[in-house]
């Protein structure tokens, strides 16, 4: 039986893209979203958005700023009491504008990082994939996607880069891509099985970033408790676990299975745990988050790199 490769990307895979040095901006991590978003200068448009969520992170009186999934969580579940609990006042920081000024300072952090910028050690992971390998990723950015369009022979862009539509006959060569918390260029609509895509072909990713400070976004933003259950989320989990299920091989770069993101690591137990897995290749600087991706498959071969470019200069042999 022919071996199935799946790579999974966290937001660590994106701080680490080839043209990070160029950048006057990084991507951010859970770590440092605060520190970030302090120094970025943002456009005319989103200024205000980026400077009320910062006010309101400083406000909450704990130091929530050390986790972006902490700080989001916090104000979320604040702004949502208080309407709860005081439903005739009038708030400046309730559910609806919290979660815009959110989204709007995170488009503008991926817009600072990447812009329009591909990716050398992405485009060297994709380029020895096949369309039954598998890309999953948790980064709302398109670092991915800028990637993808760089190889030889890639076809014509559409929504089955996403798996929303059947692949062309000639996406031999295209993984599969699942995106699990959203990604900065779909739209969401009331009611609709899937989500839109707001690029119609490969040409629109070089007009501009992509990250454009929308309202009517599609990510799934940072609350512990993932409604992966509803559509058209739960479409997309679906078809990944059971794309995990078929790996023999994965390849984790940059993703540190935080014990918080309970969904995600029953993901990989409940998926991985159950096929066929013979080989787990973990990409991190950390040694905990090795260890801990150690501890979920003690029984696999284990293949453990500080940073991409060790992987690639010395990458394991089934590579």
């Amino acid at each position: 039986m022919a071996h199935r490769t799946t790579l999974l990307l966290g937001a660590g895979a994106s701080r680490a893209v080839s043209y990070a040095g160029k950048r006057s901006i990084r991507s951010p991590l859970d770590a440092d979203f605060f520190e970030l978003l302090q120094k970025v200068e943002a456009k005319d448009k989103d200024e205000t958005a980026v400077s009320e969520l910062i006010q309101w992170i400083l406000a909450a009186h704990s130091p929530v700023w050390t986790s972006m999934e902490r700080t989001f969580y916090t104000l979320h579940m604040r702004a949502r009491m208080q309407e709860v609990l005081f439903p005739a006042e009038r708030l400046d920081a309730n559910v609806k504008k919290l979660l815009s000024c959110f989204t709007r300072a995170v488009d503008t952090l991926l817009r600072k990082a990447h812009g329009t910028e591909a990716c050398k050690h992405h485009m060297k992971l994709l380029e020895k994939m096949k369309s039954s390998d598998t890309v999953v990723t948790f980064n709302y950015d398109l670092v991915a996607e800028r990637a993808l369009k760089k190889l030889p022979d890639m076809p014509e862009f559409g929504s089955w880069i996403y798996g929303f539509a059947a692949k062309p006959v000639n996406a031999e060569n295209v993984p599969a891509l699942y995106k699990l918390h959203g990604s900065v260029n779909w739209v969401y609509e009331d009611d609709s099985e899937v989500f839109k895509v707001r690029q119609e072909n490969w040409s629109d990713f070089d007009n501009e970033p992509g990250y454009r400070s929308h309202s009517g976004f599609a990510i799934m933003l940072p609350y512990w408790d993932k409604k992966i259950d509803e559509q058209p989320w739960s479409r997309i989990w679906e078809r990944a676990a059971a794309r995990l299920k078929k790996s023999s091989r994965l390849i984790v770069w940059g993703y540190s299975l935080p014990l918080t993101d309970l969904k995600a690591s029953e993901l990989m137990r409940l998926s991985l745990g159950r096929g066929c897995l013979e080989d787990a290749c973990v990409i991190d600087p950390s040694g905990d988050v090795r260890t801990r991706w150690r501890a979920m498959f003690p029984k696999q071969r284990f293949w453990p790199y500080d940073d991409i470019e060790e992987f690639l200069e010395n990458p394991p042999t089934w590579w």
